[in-house]
């Protein structure tokens, strides 16, 4: 079982892209639903930067630390989940780590940062509770982060119809995730395109067609990072 803080909900005004939110201009992150393609799209750039040592590939969720832990039971049904506010901020705290631990040393350190998934995840996931509106899940970001939130300067969403995304979960894995549901898939791929547009660098990327023609649309979409 697990117990959380309550959290307060700060009312916002109408979120617009000049903010001011903190960015990083070598901050880049991919999202997708489950089943676009993201992860082999990711694998081909991996081998293009092959050698390199001012690149970091990451990911979210983490798989490291106890938030993650908690997460991986609940998201593979080994335990009862809780309200999608509570897994929300359980990707928070575990965000919050991965920050603090990788992102911000490599940037730091000059290094160009590659993650798969982030805080859009969030706010496209968690709005699969009608009740839980984005703006929310972004303000938990800055309650729960403070002033160490970062912003990617780019996020490419891999986009393929649901349909698609479907057949290659069922054709290349058995171990599948609470949300990996055709009715959940397509709400949240229309959360995506939905809540993308408010963030500056937000593109989309054709996910179909052979790994190799996705791939080259992924690297023009690149070109100012490779």
């Amino acid at each position: 079982m697990y117990f959380f803080v309550p959290y307060v909900v700060i009312c916002l005004g109408k979120y617009k892209k000049e903010s001011g939110m903190k960015t990083h201009n070598r901050f880049v992150v991919f999202e997708g639903i489950d089943g676009s393609g993201k992860g082999t799209q990711i694998d081909l750039l991996k081998k293009h930067f092959r050698g390199r040592d001012d690149v970091v590939f990451t990911f979210e969720h983490t798989r490291k630390g106890e938030w993650s832990r908690k997460l991986e039971d609940i998201l593979h049904g080994r335990v009862a989940a809780p309200p999608a506010k509570e897994i929300q901020m359980l990707f928070v705290l575990d965000r919050r780590d991965h920050l603090h631990k990788v992102i911000v040393p490599a940037l730091t350190k000059g290094k160009t940062v590659f993650c798969d998934r982030y805080m859009l995840s969030t706010l496209a996931y968690g709005s699969l509770d009608p009740s839980l509106h984005w703006k929310t899940l972004l303000e938990m970001h800055r309650e729960v982060i403070g002033d160490d939130f970062l912003l990617p300067q780019k996020t490419l969403f891999f986009d393929v119809p649901v349909e698609v995304a479907l057949e290659r979960i069922h054709s290349n894995r058995d171990d599948k995730t609470i949300f990996e549901a055709q009715e959940k898939l397509i709400r949240i791929r229309d959360s995506y395109l939905a809540i993308g547009p408010n963030f500056e660098g937000f593109e989309v990327v054709d996910g179909i067609g052979d790994p190799e023609i996705v791939f080259e649309r992924f690297m023009g979409a690149l070109q100012e990072f490779v």
